[in-house]
């Protein structure tokens, strides 16, 4: 009879651990998702393949201030896009020879005029490529996102579970088991099994995903160096002009970036979660990756803005020297 006493207190003591056993099987789940977040399949070619568009001057306030060909026809804006696209010497061209009406001439500007309209479409298909990059790496972010919140669900899931085996466990022992101390034994086991299965439920925020990226879009948002190694040089140039952020003229689009960040997504950030955002990555919690495509997420939205404006702007040069063309015949 003691032995049967003893059997049932182990057995019950069994009912209550096993599930606690069984909840840490999800662990393995999140090294062998950490091999396919480094695997970084965002990258485009915008800075390889589209080297041709260059400013046509690194510092175009010359443009501005002296050059009256282009500003006694065309906008500030319209000429900053215009140098930062390189169509400068494009756009000279057709104005000097606008008026010659001989059979060289005007097969020279209809050259020109071919070269301006391959320029704006490659314009904008760097712009559709830095966007697509950008939005492939918000997914990408978004995709870890949603593993690590299902990891958290479903370890909350198989604690709960545990504990509530733990808890059945120690109540029904005493119908089972008459004996005082192996009563006492079960009880207290089962108490101490339940409260460490609720304080691993309160646990959060230790799940992490090995995150890298080979290029890192938001990294010189932040750093704000004079020459980028990210973007092209022309959407650096454009993203660095204050005249070109319509909706605060005393900051360009990079800096109102950077100004929004620090207001509010790192405000009091520290110099770990810095260097986690604005690096190569490493190791993420769910919040951190939060984090991240929300940075992402506001970026793409300012370059999608700054594509319509450019794109608007080149529309506009184009329409004015088609103007100048006709008014020259």
């Amino acid at each position: 009879m003691k032995n049967k006493t003893k059997l049932h207190a182990f057995s019950f003591f069994l009912i209550g651990i096993l599930p606690l056993l069984m909840s840490c099987n999800t662990s393995r789940k999140a090294s062998q998702f950490r091999l396919i977040m480094k695997d970084d399949y965002c990258v485009s070619n915008i800075n390889a393949g589209f080297r041709e568009i260059e400013p046509s001057f690194t510092n175009p306030d010359s443009l501005l201030k002296d050059d009256s060909l282009l500003s006694n026809r065309f906008s500030k804006n319209e000429i900053l896009v215009a140098n930062a696209t390189g169509i400068v010497p494009v756009i000279k061209q057709l104005l000097i020879t606008q008026s010659d009406r001989s059979a060289g001439a005007m097969a020279k500007r209809l050259e020109q005029r071919q070269r301006l309209t391959e320029k704006v479409l490659r314009v904008k298909s760097v712009f559709d490529a830095l966007q697509s990059e950008l939005s492939c790496e918000a997914e990408r972010t978004k995709r870890a996102t949603v593993f690590l919140d299902g990891y958290k669900s479903k370890r909350a899931n198989n604690l709960t579970i545990a504990a509530i085996f733990a808890g059945s466990a120690t109540a029904v022992a005493p119908v089972f088991v008459k004996s005082s101390t192996p009563q006492n034994i079960i009880v207290i086991g089962g108490a101490i099994v339940s409260a460490y299965l609720g304080a691993k439920l309160l646990q959060t925020g230790h799940n992490k995903v090995d995150f890298t990226y080979e290029r890192n879009l938001i990294s010189d948002i932040w750093t704000e160096p004079p020459v980028s190694s990210q973007y092209p040089e022309f959407i650096w140039q454009l993203m660095n002009r204050k005249e070109l952020n319509i909706g605060n003229s005393n900051l360009s689009i990079q800096q109102n970036i950077k100004k929004r960040w620090s207001d509010i997504e790192l405000n009091g950030a520290d110099n770990r979660m810095l260097d986690l955002l604005f690096n190569k990555g490493g190791s993420y919690s769910e919040d951190d990756l939060q984090t991240r495509s929300v940075l992402l997420g506001q970026l793409e939205k300012s370059v999608s803005l700054l594509s319509s404006n450019v794109q608007s702007y080149l529309l506009l040069i184009q329409s004015k020297l088609n103007a100048q063309n006709e008014g020259a015949k």
